[in-house]
């Protein structure tokens, strides 16, 4: 197959906890009473599989039978890519490494981070992490529903960048919108659900079992990332993570007409505007594929985007 650029259709969750502010952001046609979640880029056969447009494949396959547009190693999609926008708090909750996730949920775990939209004087809160020293005293606060002592709160603003390596405890409080970069997992473990009641009457399902096994102890020093952000040929670039084996992922802004490059595959995701990729037009919700080793793909249009991509280990 050519070294084409090819458009992945999201798919739209709604959740409990969802608003509509995707839903008008993106223009979105949907039946769905919120979008809680836009999955621009996910690959778990018969779960969550985006489509590539123009075959009209599932992405899953499509990687697995184009291997060399992607030019890694890991015999499934290692990435994916979700925006998401809260109206009410997210369960608290931990997401297992893969051995974990498949061995007691048939499904790889992921490590995630999240990039908070939004302008520096919107200002937020984030559950990250706990204040528990050892296992045995997050067992005992976990009994006593202690919750105000153990989870870890900290403040967010629009712009900040948060990694949340797997097993780590968090969940959003109030309202906001995010982009999530991850491994291409979905296993949720919930510890504390604020006593919500689901769509079929009952209490939502909660993992405290899990949650023992899986926490990190102690958690208390996750905060905001620094990241670098440079200017090239036309784009305000911010490079947010990269670690091989897991993830790269940051952002990419344009005013009139840019130039991006990475000899990496990149999955770029327009979160504002409008404009072209190479002859492709792109706007707030689409998102691309470009195969690694394509060259310099241009840009043309004011818009910001969000990009992730993958690198093999050493």
């Amino acid at each position: 197959m050519q070294r084409e650029i090819f458009e992945i259709e999201p798919i739209l969750e709604e959740r409990i906890w969802g608003g509509r502010a995707l839903i008008d952001k993106f223009h979105l046609e949907t039946d769905l009473e919120n979008v809680a979640e836009l999955y621009s880029v996910i690959a778990i056969p018969n779960h969550l599989d985006c489509v590539v447009k123009e075959i009209n494949q599932h992405l899953s396959d499509f990687y697995l039978e184009n291997k060399n547009l992607f030019g890694c190693k890991p015999d499934h999609l290692p990435v994916r890519l979700v925006a998401g926008h809260s109206v009410s708090p997210l369960s608290v909750q931990l997401h297992p490494d893969d051995d974990y996730g498949l061995k007691h949920s048939g499904m790889r775990g992921k490590a995630e981070s999240e990039w908070i939209l939004g302008d520096n004087n919107n200002c937020g809160e984030l559950i990250l992490g706990h204040h528990a020293k050892t296992k045995e005293e997050f067992i005992d606060m976990v009994t006593q529903k202690n919750w105000g002592q153990l989870f870890r709160k900290i403040d967010v603003r629009g712009g900040d960048f948060i990694n949340i390596p797997t097993c780590t405890l968090h969940g959003s409080v109030g309202e906001g919108e995010v982009v999530a970069f991850s491994t291409n997992g979905d296993v949720t473990y919930r510890l504390y659900d604020y006593d919500r009641i689901g769509k079929d009457g009952q209490p939502r399902e909660l993992h405290v079992q899990e949650i023992f096994d899986n926490v990190r102890v102690p958690d208390n020093q996750i905060n905001s990332v620094k990241y670098t952000v440079t200017e090239k040929d036309g784009c305000l670039i911010s490079d947010f993570f990269d670690q091989p084996g897991l993830y790269t992922c940051g952002s990419v802004e344009t005013f009139t007409k840019g130039v991006y490059e990475k000899d990496e595959f990149i999955f770029l995701f327009c979160i504002e505007g409008k404009g072209k990729i190479e002859a492709k037009e792109i706007k707030a919700g689409k998102t691309f594929f470009i195969p690694c080793n394509h060259g310099p793909v241009h840009l043309e249009g004011k818009m910001k985007l969000a990009y992730i991509s993958y690198k093999d280990k050493e």
